[in-house]
């Protein structure tokens, strides 16, 4: 029977002519875990901000939603803060107090729980989420991955009977990733509490869920479960399939779909022909010249009291390179890009702008940094305006906006205020801003965070296109499969210390956890494949020498 039931569900922003959602409908069952798919603008954020009354945003709505057969919107203020939980994607931003203790605490005071309750409530949350020994600690002091699980358990002190979670790891490291996916499963399994999670990262979390629902031009078009999704996706939605299942229906298998690395594995050991460990590959040739930016002995420290940030790193790019940066949260990834961008000056050593010491040049065919938070490059109220903005120098300045509009699918967004649109479409808009700049040296943090994997795709495809014409590009990223598929060599931020700096192939290789799904399904059963393609393409080998 449906707990949560959404009927014929229309909502316009205000200012905007096209819905956001046009005749959505979805019913939930009493603790199921629910999975929403689908490309940034499609409506995933817009209907989980509209199950929760507090959060539900301002225009023009027709429809119905209920909760255990009442309309959301009668439900006492109280009763919706308590029974509906939400969990946003940027840890950051939803911490109102100063310590942990209080952080999870200030909702029950909120809504008037007795004070001589509230510690036990606050300790049950903390203790089942493993963050009771965080109680004392500051905010600022937690990683993005302790402050994304202090979040989940100031929602479960409230002890919310619907859990919404609007891609709540985008931001996480993988390690930190697993952790929080981990203790969401729990509660939905242990607490019995009713979960819709909505996200484009679905590896680590497809073969848990109930049912699948995937959305498209502001509806619901599919509600299925896992299996049924992964062996009738059609070639638009096949890529929101994790890579497991997608690699099967991809080598042209539709029925008996494995969905986890295990299973995957499991499959693959039954093909004809014996193990193929995976030798370790030979080093990509190096770039030949200098180096169109370096760092040499670089340190950093935010307060002469404080700890190193960046300790001793040394970097180098060269034009035509695509170099990536993993690392857990809190490593200085970001404080490292802001060094070379020349947002910040290091406290010793030097960063080198073609062999230049001092501030980098920034801006037009120079270099040009795209923040972590890419709404901090907007500072007018339509996507065009912003564009035209950056475009009024170029001669030809209409038609190259037009141009980067149609390669990162603006065109439909002119319009719209660049707050209003999703956190994916607004990257796509920083990214749009900074190519007119026809920027020498791209440095991007945290490139994919809210793409979807077809913006992925161009993406990846507009970068290999800029390093091909010379451009430079350094990032910072927790997509480990982005990584794999895009970088010419790959390096770690471990402990203030930039490590490794190795081609992509023997980066991922070497690593046992720290790696991709490609590698983990094939390690030692097929020659080394780091992406979902090149699996697809050594199976279709395979196959080939048996027939």
């Amino acid at each position: 029977m449906a707990y949560l039931t959404v009927t014929d569900l229309t909502f316009t922003y205000n200012g905007s002519s096209t819905p956001a959602l046009a005749g959505c409908s979805l019913s939930v069952g009493e603790g199921e875990f629910l999975l929403v798919v689908g490309r940034s603008g499609c409506g995933k954020t817009t209907l989980l901000r509209s199950l929760k009354p507090a959060l539900a945003p301002h225009g023009k709505r027709t429809g119905t939603v209920t909760l255990g057969g009442t309309p959301i919107g009668e439900l006492s203020p109280r009763d919706a803060a308590t029974e509906i939980g939400f969990v946003g994607q940027d840890p950051e931003r939803q911490a109102v107090c100063d310590t942990v203790f209080a952080e999870i605490a200030f909702g029950l005071e909120a809504v008037g729980v007795e004070g001589s309750l509230i510690p036990g409530r606050v300790a049950e949350a903390a203790d089942f989420l493993g963050v009771s020994h965080l109680a004392p600690k500051k905010i600022a002091e937690l990683s993005g991955g302790e402050k994304q699980l202090v979040n989940l358990a100031a929602a479960l002190a409230l002890r919310p009977r619907v859990l919404l979670f609007d891609e709540p790891v985008t931001r996480l490291d993988p390690p930190a990733k697993l952790r929080f996916l981990s203790a969401i499963r729990r509660v939905n399994e242990e607490a019995g509490v009713t979960v819709i999670l909505a996200g484009h990262d679905t590896e680590e979390l497809f073969s848990s869920v109930d049912r699948v629902a995937y959305m498209e031009g502001g509806k619901v078009v599919s509600v299925l479960p896992p299996a049924d999704f992964a062996a009738t996706a059609d070639e638009t939605a096949l890529a929101f399939l994790p890579t497991v299942p997608r690699v099967f229906r991809l080598a042209g298998e539709t029925e008996d779909l494995p969905l986890s690395v295990r299973d995957g594995r499991a499959r693959l050991a039954t093909l004809p022909g014996e193990p193929i460990p995976s030798d370790e590959p030979d080093p990509e040739p190096r770039k030949d010249g200098a180096p169109v930016l370096s760092a040499n002995g670089v340190w950093f420290r935010y307060g002469r009291n404080e700890p190193d940030v960046v300790r001793d790193v040394a970097c180098t790019l060269h034009a035509g390179e695509i170099l990536s940066v993993v690392g857990p949260n809190g490593a200085g990834k970001t404080t490292l890009i802001k060094l070379l961008a020349g947002i910040l000056r290091p406290v010793a050593g030097a960063v080198r702008y073609d062999g230049k010491k001092g501030t980098p040049r920034t801006g037009r065919g120079a270099i040009c940094y795209l923040p972590q938070n890419p709404a901090l490059l907007f500072a007018r109220d339509s996507v065009k305006e912003e564009l035209e903005e950056t475009a009024r120098a170029l001669p030809d300045g209409e038609e190259a906006i037009g141009r980067v509009a149609e390669r990162l699918s603006l065109g439909g967004l002119l319009d719209a205020h660049p707050y209003d649109i999703s956190g994916g479409e607004q990257t796509r808009l920083a990214l749009a801003k900074l190519l007119l700049l026809s920027p020498r040296v791209l440095l991007l943090d945290e490139p994919t965070v809210g793409l979807d994997p077809t913006a992925k795709e161009e993406l990846a495809a507009i970068l290999r296109e800029l390093a091909a014409k010379g451009r430079a590009i350094l990032f910072a990223t927790h997509d480990l499969g982005f990584a794999a598929a895009v970088s010419d060599r790959c390096a770690a931020f471990f402990n203030a210390r930039l490590t490794g700096g190795a081609d992509t192939r023997s980066f991922f290789s070497s690593n046992r956890f720290y790696t991709t799904q490609a590698v983990r399904l094939t390690r030692d059963l097929l020659p080394l494949c780091l992406t979902p393609e090149e699996v697809v393409s050594t199976l279709a080998g395979r196959k080939g020498e048996i027939g």
